[in-house]
């Protein structure tokens, strides 16, 4: 039973998580433009587990552009949120942010999601939670195993994600962040930054700050 992070090279790279149990379940992609060391570093995380499935938290480029990538090597399905699926499977740069982060996406197979479904790989069992606003298909994944939250950009360790891209609404977040609320969360594993030991907290302050516009 394990989180590990995947290191990039790339700067603005999401947080790329693998978690296993008896396979491996991998949340985000990167950008793409470190594939190599990537693909490398979920290998060696993997220790000979398979690779069941890629849950992506939202369509933006440097979550997704790995993805291709990805899906050719390891051969295994990919999620994303359903309003998200549009955006990403047309390639629409202004969408996917793709444009401004230089990555030349390529699309793969993906599958919808939305909200409620579990992926169970023994140790961690992740039931998908519908939190738009930072776009209008973005999700958390919640292990009810150890209550650890993989919250993409809906929420940070100090603070909740941008709403001014296209699909981005300040309303939407705030009540994704309220209903997260609700959550048992203990660690927090956020696309952005470090990872948050209290994760209830961190979703509390986010809530609050947003809150006040």
């Amino acid at each position: 039973m394990a989180v590990f992070r995947i290191a990039s090279s790339v700067p603005y790279d999401s947080n790329i998580y693998l978690v296993t149990g008896k396979a491996g379940i991998l949340v985000d992609c990167g950008t793409g433009l470190d594939s190599g060391n990537v693909i490398r570093g979920i290998w060696e995380a993997l220790g000979g587990l398979r690779l069941s499935c890629v849950l992506l938290t939202h369509c933006h480029a440097d979550h997704s552009g790995g993805l291709s990538s990805i899906s050719e090597e390891f051969g295994c399905p990919a999620y994303m949120g359903e309003a998200d699926l549009i955006p990403y499977a047309s390639n629409d740069s202004a969408t996917l942010f793709s444009r401004q982060l230089g990555v030349d996406m390529v699309p793969a197979p993906c599958k919808p999601l939305r909200g409620g479904e579990v992926f169970d790989i023994g140790d961690h069992r992740l039931r998908v939670i519908t939190t738009p606003g930072h776009t209008a298909g973005g999700l958390c994944f919640h292990d009810e195993v150890t209550n650890a939250l993989f919250s993409g950009d809906t929420v940070f360790a100090r603070g909740y994600g941008r709403t001014d891209l296209p699909g981005g609404s300040v309303s939407e977040l705030a009540e994704s962040l309220s209903r997260l609320r609700n959550v048992n969360i203990g660690q927090m594993y956020p696309g952005h930054g470090p990872v948050s030991g209290d994760g209830a907290e961190s979703v509390r302050e986010a809530a609050m700050m947003i809150g006040g516009w």
